[in-house]
C-alpha cells in the first residue's frame, strides 16, 4: 500500500506542485526538512492565503518569546484604605473563573473591617479595544467560536445552557450563575422533537442576556453553549456579591484605575502560559488568542495592550523570519477574521523556529494537537502512528489550511503548510485531501 502511495506522489515531489485538486480550488504548500534546511516542496510557497486558526501559530510564537513559557497571569484585589476602595484589577488572564473570584473575596474580606462600607471598582486598564474585530462576520457573533474580546473574562465568555423536560415540565438552568445575566424562554415547551435555539447578547448595549426557544423533547436533556455580554461588570457583581457575604459593605461603582501602591489583599494566579497555550491550540478557542496577543502587546509597549499594536509585534517576528514575505496582513490573533492573510513559507517558518527554540521548543509542539490523539486533529490521519503529525488546524467556510510538524517513517522532520481555497460547502473534501497527502508524505519523505 505505501509503494502504491509514494508511486503516485512522487509525480507530485518531483513536479513541486498540488496535484489532484478541483480546478476551483486555490492551493498552496511549503514543506522544509528542519534538520538540513532543505526544501522538498514548494507551490505557490510566497503567495498569501487566509490562514484562519493556523494563525495561532503566529500568537504562540510571538507569546513565548514575549512573555516567556512560564508566564502567569495575576488578577489581583488591591484596597484603598483611605478611600475605602476595592479594586478587581485584571491582567488580562483568559479562563477567570467564577471560583476564583469567590475565593479571593474570601481572602480579601477576612482582613477588612467588619460591616464597614466600601466603594468596589474594576480596573480593566491593562487591555484595550473593541470585543469583536475587524473581519469577524457579525453572524458568527452568536457561535461559540466567537465570544467577545474582554479586559476581564468568565472562562472564555460562554455560558452553558442545561435545557431539560421532566414529565412534561421544562427546566432551564446555566453554568456559571451570573449575577446579572438575563436569560430569557420563547415558547419553549416540551414535545416530541427537540428543537432548540439560543440567541445571545446583547451585543450593542453589553448586557448579558440569552433567550432560549423551541421543543425539548419530554425526558430528555439538552446542553447548549453561547456567548455572552458584559462578563467585566458580572465579574465585578460577583465580587460584590461575596464581599457581603463575608460581611463586608461593597457597593459596585464603576471603572477606575488602580494604584500600582495599594495593598493587595488576594492574587488569582493562572496556569503558567504554555498550559494555557494548549487549551488554545488544541481546541482553537479564539478569546484565548485575543487575550494573549492583547497581553503581549501589554507587556512588550506598557501601554494598554491591543489587537493592532499586538499584530505589529507578530508581523515583525514574521518579518524577521521571512524578511522577502510581501503581501500578507494580521487582523487578528486567533485567526477568525478574513482579513488576515499568510503565505507557506511563513508559517513553516514560524512552525521551524517554534520547534527548535533551545528556550521552549517542547513547549510549543506540545501545545498543538496530535494525530489520532486530542484536539482538533484527534479524528484526523488515524492510518498514522499516533503522533506522526503534530499541528495546527484552521477552517473557515471557503478556507482550509493545515501547518505543523510531521516525523516521517524514515525518521525526517518535516514542517510543512497546506493552504486551500475552495467554493462553499467543500470543507470535509478539502480536509481528506489534506489528510491523504500527509500520510502520503509520511510515507515517501
Amino acid at each position: 500500500m505505501s509503494f502504491l502511495i509514494c508511486t503516485m506522489f512522487s509525480i507530485v515531489l518531483s513536479l513541486q506542485s498540488l496535484s489532484g485538486t478541483p480546478s476551483s480550488w486555490n492551493s498552496g504548500i511549503f514543506a522544509v526538512d528542519i534538520d538540513s534546511g532543505n526544501i522538498l516542496i514548494s507551490a505557490n510557497a510566497d503567495i498569501s492565503f487566509r490562514p484562519a486558526s493556523t494563525v495561532k501559530a503566529v500568537t504562540t510564537l510571538t507569546a513565548l518569546n514575549t512573555l516567556g513559557s512560564a508566564h502567569v497571569y495575576q488578577t489581583t484585589i488591591r484596597v484603598d484604605t483611605l478611600s475605602n476602595s476595592v479594586f478587581l484589577v485584571g491582567s488580562g488572564a483568559p479562563l477567570l473563573s467564577i471560583e476564583d473570584i469567590t475565593r479571593a473575596a474570601m481572602e480579601t474580606a477576612a482582613i477588612l473591617p467588619f460591616r464597614e462600607n466600601w466603594n468596589l471598582f474594576l480596573d480593566p486598564s491593562a487591555l484595550t479595544g473593541e470585543s469583536h474585530l475587524p473581519g469577524w462576520d457579525a453572524a458568527d457573533w452568536n457561535r461559540t467560536y466567537c465570544p467577545p474580546v474582554e479586559p476581564l473574562c468568565i472562562g472564555d465568555n460562554v455560558l452553558e445552557i442545561v435545557v431539560a423536560s421532566v414529565n412534561g415540565s421544562v427546566r432551564l438552568l446555566t453554568y456559571p450563575q451570573l449575577p446579572n445575566i438575563g436569560i430569557f424562554s420563547n415558547n419553549l415547551i416540551s414535545g416530541r422533537l427537540t428543537d432548540l435555539t439560543a440567541t445571545g447578547g446583547n451585543w450593542e448595549t453589553g448586557e448579558p442576556e440569552i433567550t432560549v426557544s423551541g421543543t425539548i423533547q419530554n425526558n430528555t436533556r439538552e446542553i447548549l453553549y453561547k456567548p455572552f455580554a458584559g462578563a467585566p461588570g458580572e465579574l465585578a457583581q460577583v465580587l460584590q456579591d461575596e464581599l457581603n457575604h463575608w460581611g463586608v459593605n461593597a457597593s459596585y461603582s464603576g471603572t477606575r484605575e488602580a494604584d500600582s501602591s495599594l495593598l493587595t489583599t488576594a492574587v488569582m494566579y493562572s496556569d503558567p502560559l504554555w498550559i494555557i497555550l494548549g487549551s488554545m491550540n488544541k481546541w482553537s478557542r479564539n478569546v484565548v488568542a485575543e487575550q494573549i496577543l492583547r497581553t503581549v502587546a501589554n507587556k512588550a509597549t506598557g501601554e494598554p495592550g491591543s489587537t493592532r499594536a499586538g499584530c505589529d509585534i507578530s508581523g515583525a517576528l514574521l518579518d524577521s523570519l521571512v524578511p522577502e514575505s510581501q503581501g500578507w496582513q494580521l487582523a487578528d490573533g486567533s485567526g477568525l477574521s478574513r482579513l488576515n492573510l499568510l503565505t507557506p513559507r511563513q508559517l513553516v517558518a514560524v512552525f521551524a523556529a517554534g520547534a527548535g527554540s533551545l528556550e521552549f521548543g517542547p513547549e510549543f509542539l506540545a501545545s498543538f494537537p496530535v494525530n489520532g490523539v486530542d484536539g482538533t486533529l484527534s479524528r484526523r490521519m488515524t492510518n498514522l502512528p499516533a503522533g506522526a503529525f503534530r499541528g495546527k488546524t484552521g477552517s473557515l467556510n471557503d478556507t482550509c489550511t493545515i501547518a505543523g510538524i510531521l516525523s516521517t517513517q524514515s525518521g525526517r522532520k518535516v514542517a510543512l503548510a497546506i493552504f486551500l481555497e475552495f467554493p462553499r460547502g467543500q470543507i470535509w473534501l478539502a480536509r481528506a485531501w489534506q489528510d491523504q497527502y500527509i500520510e502520503s508524505l509520511y510515507y515517501c519523505l
